[in-house]
């Protein structure tokens, strides 16, 4: 049987995993929605203790690929819903290191109801501009999982290189071209909702198999 990556994998499918401790304090689902040029891409998380369960969510509303993570016990697996296939996710190597320019400008707008301060992180070497807005809150999953994700993408990478940010999420961060100004991805958080996630929905459903390579 041949595994249709695409269906299983969200953009963060090939990570490299290390072991976390942190205990996140916010229990609930956030939603957001990711825009690259003309891809439109509608993401959930679900946030339990050291679990995260990452769903993309297709226009119809069709799940077509889950991640759960355990921070603790260093673990990621992608599962195909479709399919009913898993798979745990592979090593990665991590970015290579470059130099970034913060600024806390000090402006706020509120956003999804919250008051929301103003980022920008800035890399000439890679001629791009992030301008996040994030809240403060009980967010402390976010950066480790950041970390386990290991993602290659700027929004990611970027955000790593604010100093104090823990506990902080952004609701809203665009990337541009800093050459030309052109906005070339957002991320928007579109929900914020604070609810008691059921433990099961961060497993393995039992019917599942694992894929064999």
């Amino acid at each position: 049987m041949i595994l249709n990556i695409k269906k299983i994998a969200l953009s963060v499918l090939t990570a490299g995993l290390l072991s976390f401790g942190a205990q996140a304090q916010f229990e609930g689902v956030i939603e957001f929605e990711k825009n690259v040029g003309n891809v439109h891409v509608n993401y959930r998380y679900f946030v339990k203790g050291d679990h995260i369960r990452i769903e993309e969510v297709a226009p119809d509303g069709e799940v077509e690929g889950i991640q759960l993570i355990d921070l603790k016990e260093g673990t990621m697996y992608a599962i195909s819903p479709e399919q009913k296939l898993y798979m745990e996710a592979p090593n990665r190597r991590p970015a290579a290191d470059f130099d970034a320019e913060v600024e806390k400008t000090g402006k706020t707008k509120v956003i999804n109801g919250v008051k929301c301060k103003q980022i920008i992180v800035t890399s000439k070497a890679k001629d791009r501009k992030i301008v996040y807005w994030v809240a403060k809150g009980d967010y402390d999953f976010f950066i480790p999982m950041l970390k386990a994700l290991n993602r290659k993408e700027n929004q990611s990478l970027f955000f790593q290189k604010i100093e104090g940010i823990d506990g902080y999420f952004p609701m809203l961060s665009q990337e541009y071209i800093l050459s030309s100004n052109r906005l070339v991805s957002e991320l928007k958080t579109t929900e914020v909702k604070k609810q008691t996630n059921e433990a099961n929905i961060f497993e393995i459903p039992s019917d599942y198999k694992k894929f064999e390579r």
